[in-house]
Parts: C-alpha cells; sequence; structure tokens
C-alpha cells in the first residue's frame, strides 16, 4: 500500500528522443547556465520545532517536557524585499525558521501568513540586498511529457537539482475540491517540501507539496505531486493583500467525463464533469445539482473539466453566484449557484491538541515556552487576584540558555530590555530589536519564587 507524505521534492530524469546520429551531429545543448542563474532563486530552509516528550500535564514542573526538532524544507523568492514561499505544512508549528541562501547567507525568517488548503505558507526576511526573485510561468499550458527540474535541499543537501518530466495533471490526494496536483516523476525526499519546480525555460509552474512512497521510512517511488502555480499565484495574492485566503465551495465531489460516460449520458463529446456526490447541506444541494449530472459549464469558461471547475469556484468570491450549465437527461440545465466557504480539512491540521502545541509559544533560541499567567502560577507564587504586567514561563527546554541561566518552570518575565512584556509576541519583537541592533544579550527581568531577579541571556546571531 502506497502512503502519502507531505515531504517532498520531484522531477524526474529528462528523457530526449535523439537518434544516435542526430546526437552525434548536435549534442543536447546543457541547462548548467541555466540551473547557475536559478540558484539564487531558491532558498533552504531550516525549521526549529518543539514536540511533547511527556503525557504530563501541568504548568508547573521541575523537569522539561519538550524536545527540540529540527526539519528541512525548501523555497524561493517571489519579492526582492525578502519575502519567500514555501509549503505551510513545513513551517506552520516552527518555533525558529532559518532561510539559508545559495551563498549560505542565513537569515532568520518571519512567518507572515499561511494558507492551510492551500499548503502556502508566506515568509519574510530582512536581507543586505535586494534578493533575487524567480519568473512565473503558466501552469495551464504544461502537459504529461514536459521537462521539469527542481532545485531544493533534501535531507538538507542545500541546492540540489533534480530534473524530470511531468507525469500526469489534475490528481488529487483529498476530497477538497481545490485540490488539482500536477505528478512528477521523480525522486522525492524530505527537505524538498516547498520548493520550485522549473520548466525548461527556468519559470516556476508548480511548488512540490507531496510523494507517495512504500512506507514511513522508505524514500522516493517516483511518485511526486506539485501545487500548480496559477493556484499559488492565487493563495499568494491573497495572503499578501489581506493575510488569510477564503477558498470557495458548492459542495460537490466530480470525475472527468470519459467517451464512455459521454456515451451513456448522450453528450456528443467527452467533456465537463460528472458529479459523484453532492452535500446534504450545500450550496449545490440548495441549487437542484444532483449525483449524475454532467457540469459542461461554469461561468464565461467554455469547459468545465474537474481542473477548470475547481479553480473557477474555489477562486470565485464567497457569497457570489456562479453559472453552471448541467448537462441532465439530454438537455441542457442553467443553474446558478453561490458560492460557500470551504471549510478547514481536518486531515491537515496537527493530529494533537492545540493545548499539546507548544511550538508557537517557543523561543527557540532561549528554550523557553511562555503564556498566560495562569491561577495555578498565581497560587505557586502567592501573587493573588490582582492583575500582574508580563508572562508566565510553561516550561524550559533541557540544555537550552534558559536553562543553563537558572530560569524555570512557573517563572514570570515581567519586561525585556528594560520595557515591560504582555505576550510572546513582546518577548519576540524585545529580541529582534536587540539583534538589529548587534548587541550580545538581553535582559530579563525574572519574578520566581525567591523574587524579582534580572538575568541577562545571550544573543544567538
Amino acid at each position: 500500500m502506497l502512503a502519502l507524505r507531505s515531504h517532498l521534492s520531484f522531477v524526474s530524469i529528462v528523457l530526449l528522443a535523439v537518434g544516435a546520429s542526430a546526437a552525434a551531429a548536435q549534442p543536447a545543448a546543457s541547462t548548467a547556465d541555466l540551473i547557475a542563474g536559478l540558484l539564487p532563486e531558491v532558498v533552504n530552509i531550516s525549521v526549529t520545532t518543539y514536540v511533547k516528550t511527556s503525557a504530563v500535564a501541568g504548568n508547573i514542573t521541575n523537569q522539561p517536557s519538550i524536545a527540540e526538532k529540527r526539519t528541512q524544507a525548501s523555497g524561493f523568492v517571489i519579492d526582492p524585499s525578502g519575502i519567500i514561499v514555501t509549503n505551510r505544512h513545513a513551517v506552520a508549528d516552527a518555533a525558529d525558521i532559518t532561510v539559508i541562501l545559495n551563498d549560505t547567507t542565513q537569515l532568520r525568517a518571519t512567518l507572515l501568513a499561511t494558507a492551510e488548503q492551500s499548503d502556502i505558507a508566506l515568509l519574510a526576511v530582512r536581507a543586505d540586498r535586494p534578493l533575487m526573485p524567480v519568473t512565473f510561468g503558466d501552469s495551464d499550458k504544461v502537459h504529461p511529457g514536459d521537462s521539469v527540474f527542481m532545485i531544493g535541499n533534501p535531507f538538507g543537501l542545500a541546492s540540489t537539482v533534480t530534473a524530470g518530466i511531468i507525469s500526469a495533471l489534475g490528481r488529487s490526494t483529498t476530497e477538497s475540491e481545490s485540490n488539482s496536483f500536477i505528478q512528477i516523476d521523480a525522486a522525492l525526499n524530505r527537505g524538498n517540501s516547498g520548493g520550485p519546480v522549473f520548466n525548461a525555460r527556468g519559470e516556476v509552474i508548480a511548488v512540490g507539496t507531496a510523494l507517495f512512497s512504500a512506507g514511513s521510512d522508505t524514500g522516493s517511488v517516483g511518485l511526486g505531486y506539485a501545487i500548480p502555480i496559477n493556484d499559488v499565484r492565487f493563495t499568494i495574492d491573497r495572503l499578501r493583500s489581506n493575510g488569510h485566503v477564503r477558498l470557495g465551495t458548492i459542495g460537490v465531489r466530480v470525475q472527468p467525463v470519459t467517451a464512455d460516460i459521454a456515451a451513456a449520458v448522450g453528450l456528443a463529446v467527452p467533456s465537463g464533469s460528472i458529479v459523484l456526490a453532492v452535500g446534504d447541506d450545500s450550496e449545490a444541494a440548495r441549487a437542484g445539482l444532483s449525483v449524475g449530472d454532467v457540469i459542461i459549464r461554469v461561468g464565461d469558461e467554455l469547459s468545465a473539466e474537474p481542473r477548470i471547475l475547481n479553480r473557477q469556484i474555489a477562486e470565485s468570491r464567497v457569497g457570489s453566484t456562479v453559472v453552471l450549465t448541467v448537462w441532465r437527461a439530454g438537455a441542457a440545465l442553467i443553474m446558478p449557484v453561490v458560492i460557500g466557504e470551504l471549510p478547514p480539512d481536518p486531515a491537515a491540521a496537527n493530529t494533537a491538541t492545540r493545548q499539546d502545541r507548544p511550538a508557537r509559544e517557543v523561543r527557540s533560541d532561549l528554550g523557553l515556552v511562555v503564556g498566560p499567567i495562569t491561577d495555578n502560577i498565581r497560587r505557586k507564587l502567592h501573587l493573588g487576584a490582582q492583575p500582574r504586567i508580563g508572562v508566565a514561563v510553561r516550561d524550559v527546554v533541557a540544555n537550552s540558555v534558559a536553562a543553563d541561566h537558572g530560569i524555570m518552570p512557573g517563572s514570570l518575565i515581567l519586561n525585556v530590555d528594560r520595557l515591560p512584556v504582555t505576550s510572546l509576541y513582546d518577548v519576540q519583537q524585545r529580541m529582534d530589536a536587540a539583534r538589529l541592533e548587534r548587541r550580545a544579550f538581553v535582559l530579563l527581568l525574572i519574578e520566581d519564587q525567591q523574587g524579582l531577579r534580572w538575568v541577562s541571556l545571550p544573543l544567538s546571531s
């Protein structure tokens, strides 16, 4: 049984049908020069997260209950100011993200926004020079057999180039209407997630996102999925303008109309999408759409094959109306359908509950897990019920900077760099400001069972 895994990479071996005499007369041109020019557009990403090592609950403990985990991903520059695209699943729960440029420059990255259904994330870095952005291609114009190559970071092997072909179009990994992947015949491995797939002209036509493998510990079997770049560009535009993406839905599942299906339903040509299922309380059901209907046109599009239908609906404004042309019982019907909002995909979320996911609250270079001041901590420190400014240390990573300087779970951080803090955001902001000033230490005011004290923590570069 093949298992789908959201790690990735792709791009297989380019096969050119060239006769022996033709090859001898005119050798195939090398793509080395093209690839050399693209390397600065691609980044390698190092991600630090923290995972629970104990199921014991409680806000105060003398034993660390979290452990550091480091993973790799890939990404690419879309704006010279330092905006980078990668996969959401690779960075969404990161405590710390480091972007490594092709020249080995390391930059601390900020997670700007994510789109769960699209599996896209935007990062921002601050470099001392403009970065080189990619050139977008048109994923609607690709075909099986087209040559592609990918630059990424498999297993941390920075700037690895692989090559191959497009194996198929319109693949899907879930029941989500918005999924329409490009299948790549290539060696896909951990660390390629979020990497760009280039066409032969050096244009990005997809983003690597998932692979099939024979087991959790095995590598590629040559089946990889990539998100079409036209879908990615829609997501990028919404994230940059609104900070979030609302995908449209009408609540149906469809499949392509084959020649046999067309003959069975009385269509002259195999075109459109036949309905597999209609949600009970969906917009499609309210509009009268039924299982077995064939959607032969959507809006102004001349075709309604699944890839076009899915994108048209997903990118339609929630609350707007799309007009479908539906083939039923030998006749064409005009059917207006209101666009609903596609809910988050539960399968895309971490199986742990949000209480069990401390990663967003961890400052990886310090080793602190912080959160609100709870009643448990108030009782431990005899604070009473009066409001307090500060954040509570929920946990401390073993052998971290914080642990080495005697900060214990249950302590309060009242201010950082002589300024009061009320959230993890405040703590991060003070740290980032100190780094921008190229300072080696930052000062924390700590309150614990021994009282108040100042602690000077060294900052990583």
